[in-house]
């Protein structure tokens, strides 16, 4: 059985103490990463799906990278439209803590897209990030496919967040819709947890280490559920297990009135 921890959308800030909507990122960046590996033990790879950093700078990835390698666990890192990735490629690059976009573990074919758009909140995957998805697939047909990427493929219901989805989402799923060895698509970016069924796949989100959106809202809202995590378990033929997971202590500090960030 593979075990996946799939964190997402730290939005880590310049300085460790620094606060965004008055809450420490980096402090539940950390403790996400504690409370996972304390309940679950161990995993076999770690994604990182996007958001990183609020305001993308070598000292943050570098504390990033010091963070995760702690655990000494496989690590692949996705840019999120805050991030910027190839400064990501720069710090991520042993073969610990990368950001590798291919990866055959378990028996599964792990694939993680880049969705930047560039100056955009929303997503996109170009002609040659496609390519290179669709050439993956017809190369490992055999293998069941778990896909990871920053931006959502599927609406929410909250109408400000489905401005922010793949612009090409259609075509995405068309591609996929063509490969029955997919079995997993998950992403970030919404800050909230989400499961949906797409054909003979599963469409999934993580929440946010640090505050999670309110679902079902026309504008901005932030809750005070406190951060969390993604764990899935994928058995070698295809078969597929997750479920999320929040702290056991409040998020602190949360400044519920904001209207964006």
């Amino acid at each position: 059985m593979l075990k996946i921890l799939q964190i997402s959308d730290p939005h880590i800030l310049p300085e460790p103490g620094d606060t965004l909507l008055g809450i420490a990122t980096e402090y539940y960046f950390r403790q996400v990463l504690k409370h996972a590996h304390a309940l679950h033990q161990r995993f076999d790879l770690i994604l990182v799906s996007g958001d990183l950093a609020q305001q993308p700078s070598l000292a943050i990835y570098q504390r990033i990278l010091r963070h995760l390698t702690a655990y000494s666990t496989p690590s692949i890192c996705l840019p999120g439209n805050h991030d910027d990735f190839a400064l990501m490629q720069a710090t991520f690059n042993d073969e610990l803590i990368n950001c590798r976009k291919h990866v055959l573990l378990g028996g599964w074919q792990i694939l993680c897209l880049n969705s930047q758009k560039i100056n955009s909140p929303a997503g996109e995957l170009s002609d040659r990030e496609l390519a290179f998805l669709e050439h993956r697939l017809f190369q490992h047909p055999d293998a069941p496919a778990f896909i990871a990427l920053h931006h959502p493929c599927f609406e929410t219901g909250s109408q400000w967040l489905d401005t922010m989805q793949l612009v090409n989402s259609e075509a995405f799923l068309d591609l996929l819709d063509r490969h029955s060895q997919v079995k997993v698509v998950s992403c970030g970016h919404i800050h909230q947890e989400m499961a949906v069924s797409h054909g003979g796949f599963n469409l999934f989100s993580a929440p946010a280490t640090c505050f999670e959106f309110q679902p079902l809202t026309n504008e901005f809202y932030v809750e005070d559920t406190p951060p969390g995590y993604r764990v899935f378990e994928l058995a070698p033929e295809g078969g597929v297990q997750s479920a999320c997971y929040y702290l056991d202590e409040p998020l602190r500090g949360l400044d519920r009135a904001a209207h964006g960030y």
